[in-house]
């Protein structure tokens, strides 16, 4: 078997909200962040993306933070920072 589902590339149509209420705390779960958002570099969807996935995504534990795949050269270390950040703010256990 296995215990943990990586990559979960949300261009795929793979969304952890969604598999996490399917699963909760079957499987863990890893990434999903979607780097298309984090590539066009607009703070409020940033937002929206990671603390709306990561709120879901840690309850019961079994997540782990970060991207949907690969982090592309597209994405500015500051919008990553911010994601890093929030993700640390919203999603402790």
């Amino acid at each position: 078997g296995f215990d943990c589902i990586q990559p979960l590339e949300a261009r795929a149509g793979n969304d952890v909200r969604k598999l996490k209420k399917e699963y909760g705390s079957d499987i863990a779960f890893f990434g999903n962040i979607n780097m298309d958002v984090l590539a066009r570099g607009i703070a409020r969807e940033i937002e929206a993306e990671v603390v709306s996935k990561v709120m879901v995504a840690k309850e019961g534990g079994g997540y782990i933070f970060h991207s949907d795949h690969s982090v592309p050269p597209t994405v500015s270390f500051e919008s990553y920072r911010l994601a890093v950040d929030l993700a640390r703010k919203h999603g402790g256990y």
